[in-house]
């Protein structure tokens, strides 16, 4: 259902990420979250130069490149609080709207 809705409206915003089974991949492996916020930045800014070297390198990241887009970022199965805090931090990563 998440992703009929995302495949619906994503078009209406600059970026877009749909990120599945976060509790999965945060969990397997060390670097987990990092994939998933390397994905976030590929999918929104459709660069594969950029490249996240540890999560808090990735938060500050997402926050610096995006607070003036419409973005839409669904994170579907996360189970745990820092999988938010990684992926989508604070209501001001993101432009209003």
């Amino acid at each position: 259902l998440a992703r009929a809705v995302f495949d619906q409206i994503s078009f209406q915003f600059e970026g877009k990420s749909f990120v599945e089974n976060v509790r999965e991949v945060s969990n397997a492996s060390l670097s987990g979250l990092k994939s998933l916020q390397n994905q976030v930045l590929y999918d929104v800014f459709n660069d594969k130069d950029i490249s996240v070297s540890s999560v808090y390198d990735g938060k500050h990241m997402m926050k610096r490149m995006m607070p003036n887009m419409e973005v839409l970022v669904v994170l579907d199965d996360v189970d745990h609080i820092d999988q938010l805090e990684a992926l989508a931090g604070e209501p001001n990563w993101f432009k209003p709207g």
